[in-house]
Order: structure tokens, then C-alpha cells, then sequence
């Protein structure tokens, strides 16, 4: 079996992933505790459901993936919740690159594989949530893998909070370990749409990659409210040459 993904980006941003998730589920952070965790035992009501559907394109000087995928979110207490994500993978290699799921001589024309993922995420502070995973994959890739997956606000109550996203990933197939950093502050805010501008990237290194490489570049998003609807583009350069990346995010909130 080809091992597993070595880290390179292959499609949706997991950092928009994430600030996606909490912008479209709700405004910045509120916080008006007195005491940091109060009620920390006792069952949110109403829970809720959230289930996210994403997917994007990436496409670089060597290859290019589509991805598609579904997360849902299913609160416990009002800090802490369970976390399901499936999210399938299509890579196309081309221009005599080996494959980035397994670096070597050779190349391959398509390669398709799912990612399970399962865990739980917390809230650790009002506008700072954190999602810790694990799972596998299947298909073209058999890894198992770890994830986490953050995200915080900077001045929230400002004109134009600042949000810090990451993601990080090992596999433990081919030992390589990819962190995924996000900076990106609202350009513009209305009761029906947000805009967000910044940059971020992406480095990965150990087991099958020499060194530390990585990508990175500027980024734009628009957050629809009402539609529960998010896009975000982003374009840089990085160790396989130049890169473009088109995300799409759908939510949906089921009070139970």
C-alpha cells in the first residue's frame, strides 16, 4: 500500500476549516463569565449539531487534488464536544513528480484515497477552541494519523478581530509531521456577510522529506451569514513552485 499523505497541502485549508466552523456558527468571542468554566459539568442546553460540509481544489507547479469531505460536531457541554470527519481525496501527479504520498522514483496519474477522523474538540477560553483527533486512511493510503487543530481570536471585541488558526498533522506510516498556520483579520463585517484578509502556510518535514520544506501566501475570504456559506482563495509559492487553492464551506446548525 502507497503510505500515507507526507503533508503537503492537497486541498481544503484545515485552518479555514476550523475559523470557518466557529464564524458561521457564531460571532466572535463573548466573554462576560465571571469565573472561567462556569457550569462546566452540566449538559448544554439545547445541544447541538453542526454538520460542515467542505470542499476545494489545489493545484501547484507538480500536482494537483480535489477534496471533499463532511464534519459534524456534536456539543456536550458548552465546553466540550464530539468530532466526526470523512473526507475523500483525489491527487493527480504530474510534470515527473513523485508521488507526495510516497516520494521516490516514478510517477503515478491518479491516486485516491479517505481520511476518518475522530475525537473530541474543547473550548478553552471564549473565541479559543481546540480539536484533538485520530483515525486513518484507506485506498491509495493506509496511515494512521493524529490531528490537531486550533483556533483563537485577538481582540474580539475590536473593529477588526484577528483570528490565529493551525493545524498539525503526523502520520505515522511515513513519520512526516505537517503544521498548517493561519493569519487573517476581518477586513469587513455586516449582519450578512464578512470579509477576511491575511496569509498563512504550511511546513512539513521528517521521515520520507529532506530537511523542512513548505508553501505559503496571501489569502482572501467571504463568509456568508445568513446562507451559512464561506469561500476563501489563497495563491503563494512554495517548494513545488507556484500554488493556487479555492476552499468552500457549507454549515448546517440542528438544535436538539
Amino acid at each position: 500500500m502507497i503510505n500515507s499523505c507526507s503533508g503537503r497541502r492537497v486541498g481544503v485549508s484545515l485552518g479555514f476549516l476550523v475559523l470557518s466552523s466557529i464564524i458561521l456558527r457564531a460571532s466572535y468571542a463573548t466573554a462576560q463569565a465571571e469565573y472561567l468554566y462556569p457550569n462546566f459539568f452540566e449538559l448544554q442546553k439545547p445541544e447541538v449539531l453542526t454538520a460542515t460540509g467542505f470542499a476545494g481544489g489545489f493545484g501547484s507547479e507538480d500536482y494537483g487534488t480535489i477534496q471533499e469531505g463532511l464534519q459534524l460536531d456534536q456539543s456536550i457541554t458548552r465546553y466540550v464536544g464530539v468530532v466526526g470527519r470523512v473526507t475523500g481525496y483525489q491527487l493527480w501527479i504530474g510534470d515527473n513528480f513523485a508521488s507526495p504520498l510516497a516520494p521516490g522514483p516514478g510517477t503515478v496519474g491518479r491516486l485516491n484515497f479517505v481520511r476518518l477522523l475522530g475525537g473530541a474538540d474543547f473550548t478553552l477560553y471564549p473565541g479559543t477552541t481546540l480539536y484533538l483527533l485520530g483515525g486513518g486512511d484507506a485506498g491509495d493510503s493506509s496511515a494512521a494519523v493524529i490531528e490537531g487543530d486550533g483556533s483563537s481570536w485577538i481582540m474580539p471585541h475590536s473593529r477588526h478581530p484577528v483570528n490565529f488558526s493551525f493545524s498539525a498533522v503526523h502520520d505515522y506510516e511515513n513519520q512526516v509531521t505537517s503544521a498548517e498556520m493561519d493569519l487573517r483579520i476581518i477586513a469587513k463585517s455586516t449582519e450578512n456577510y464578512l470579509l477576511t484578509a491575511g496569509g498563512g502556510g504550511a511546513l512539513y518535514g521528517g521521515g520520507t522529506i529532506s530537511g523542512v520544506t513548505g508553501q505559503g501566501g496571501p489569502d482572501l475570504g467571504i463568509y456568508l451569514r445568513n446562507w451559512g456559506l464561506g469561500f476563501l482563495a489563497q495563491g503563494g509559492y512554495g517548494n513545488t513552485g507556484g500554488f493556487g487553492q479555492l476552499s468552500v464551506i457549507e454549515q448546517w446548525n440542528f438544535a436538539e
